[in-house]
């Protein structure tokens, strides 16, 4: 003997309104179409504010721990990150050549790796090779793998912005005041 599931009634309320998740989404696209416009000044710009952010943020919280290697440690990466974010051109040319290295280690042991599986080599060696490139890339010219990555983020950061509104729109039509929840 089965019973049916009995239908009960949910109220909920809205934490916030449906158009600030709308302006959001607007907002992160516009941030997006300004990678597009403007690469190497968005995507130098973004990187240095990212990692100096970063740092400062690792630096605030080893500040919480308390003891003294934390708090100097802290306070060394709260100082680098405020000189990282001042200092941007440095930061980010000490990045791209950081990111370019490591690409040329990473494709050189995935070539050597890969150059000793059975079968399909060339498939197993090319993302190798593509690190290889991208690290040389970097290093060679290093404006034009940032621009290449600031395009990528503003593509990104576009769609991501479109799929917020998106969201926006559809939760404009939800009634939130009732749900109906069948369990």
């Amino acid at each position: 003997m089965s019973q049916q599931p009995v239908p009960y009634r949910v109220t909920t309320t809205r934490r916030f309104p449906w158009w600030t998740l709308l302006i959001t989404g607007v907002l992160i696209a516009l941030v997006g179409v300004g990678f597009l416009v403007w690469p190497f000044f968005a995507g130098s710009w973004a990187l240095a504010i990212l990692f100096g952010a970063a740092l400062a943020a690792n630096g605030l919280a080893l500040l919480t721990r308390g003891s003294a290697p934390a708090v100097l440690g802290g306070l060394l990466l709260l100082v680098a990150g405020v000189l990282a974010i001042v200092f941007s051109e440095v930061t980010v040319a000490a990045l791209v050549s950081f990111v370019g290295a490591g690409l040329i280690v990473l494709g050189a042991i995935w070539i050597a790796v890969a150059a000793r599986l059975p079968g399909r080599r060339a498939l197993a060696i090319l993302p190798g090779a593509l690190m290889l490139v991208g690290g040389v890339t970097a290093l060679v010219l290093p404006a034009l793998a940032l621009s290449i990555v600031a395009v990528v983020g503003g593509l990104c950061l576009i769609l991501i912005g479109a799929l917020i509104v998106s969201a926006a729109t559809r939760l404009r039509r939800v009634n939130a005041s009732t749900t109906t929840i069948v369990m």
